[in-house]
């Protein structure tokens, strides 16, 4: 087992799986210079996960996965519980979906402990649109479980959807439980609980097998209608609120001066949407700044006090921490 000290720990630029999709596209290479090795479409890139079958690996050399086991307390916080299978709480993700992923739903953690996982609740923050971006996110208004169940092996399932077009910039929150789909025409930057658990409910006609006995439970009834999106809340030091939840907290920075970011005794993961920059801690003098690119993932011990990220130009970051009590 590797051995490391809370004052070994310091910022870590992770590497990213990417995963080609036939529902995905090319616009992640465009806007991050992502490719897949074979020129396929990528759906989705993991851009920091603790999976028993996926782990992010740390550019500087070792993976997340010996951070977790070096030294768990330094890295997340005293206060911050890991995962199921005492795993890093978050898992961190692009998503390009060109074609409409199926309608499904995410167990919760009680639920999803009998399957040996934790539950899955999720944010997704809009990056870009086509013509004919849609989301699905719960129900219309008025649609009972009744319905749902009498109908769950149905096209008419569709009608009692809640479908709307998404605009870029909007903050999705999905609770575990919510029947959802993402997708066509969107791209995604989607922070999730650290979960791999997913019950297809409805494929728009496709063939693939489907998980009703599991999902239908675990659905909740959801107006969509309500609350699609979280309404972005101005915040004192001149970010946007995107998100407070049971499991995280995401916010976002356009940055055009230096500014400083407080971890607060808890881990903080700095991911860029946009433009350059650097980010530099105190090290006396030891570690020189991380240079910060489009799509670049950084996590942030919390035994690190504070991060200064420096805008190059401009740059665009949502910060993510655990849940605040």
């Amino acid at each position: 087992m590797p051995t490391m000290s809370s004052t070994a720990l310091k910022p870590v630029l992770l590497d990213r799986l990417v995963q080609s999709k036939v529902w995905g596209g090319h616009h992640l290479d465009a806007m991050f210079g992502i490719r897949s090795p074979d020129g396929q479409p990528i759906g989705e890139t993991w851009e920091l996960c603790d999976r028993p079958d996926n782990v992010s690996g740390l550019r500087s050399g070792g993976t997340l996965r010996d951070l977790m086991l070096a030294d768990r307390r330094g890295l997340l916080g005293k206060d911050v519980r890991p995962a199921f299978g005492d795993r890093f709480p978050l898992l961190f993700k692009f998503l390009d979906a060109q074609t409409e992923l199926s309608v499904q739903v995410h167990p919760d953690d009680a639920a999803a402990a009998a399957h040996g996982d934790g539950g899955k609740t999720e944010a997704w923050l809009v990056l870009q649109t086509l013509a004919n971006a849609r989301i699905v996110r719960g129900f219309q208004p008025g649609v009972t479980r009744e319905q749902f169940e009498a109908l769950a092996r149905e096209p008419e399932l569709e009608h009692l959807l809640y479908q709307f077009t998404p605009k870029v910039g909007d903050c999705i929150y999905v609770p575990a439980g919510t029947v959802h789909a993402i997708g066509p025409g969107a791209v995604i930057f989607e922070v999730q609980q650290n979960s791999d658990i997913t019950w297809r409910l409805y494929d728009w006609g496709r063939k693939r097998t489907l998980h009703l006995e599991q999902g239908i439970p675990a659905s909740r009834i959801t107006n969509g209608a309500l609350d699609p999106t979280v309404p972005p809340k101005a915040l004192p030091d001149g970010g946007t609120l995107l998100t407070a939840n049971p499991f995280f907290r995401m916010r976002r920075y356009a940055l055009q001066q230096k500014f400083e970011a407080e971890t607060k005794g808890a881990f903080l993961v700095v991911t860029v949407l946009g433009g350059q920059g650097t980010l530099g801690w105190q090290s006396g003098g030891a570690d020189l700044p991380i240079r910060l690119r489009a799509g670049d993932c950084v996590l942030v011990p919390a035994s690190t006090p504070s991060v200064f990220l420096s805008p190059i130009g401009s740059l665009d970051v949502a910060l993510t921490d655990p849940a605040r009590s």
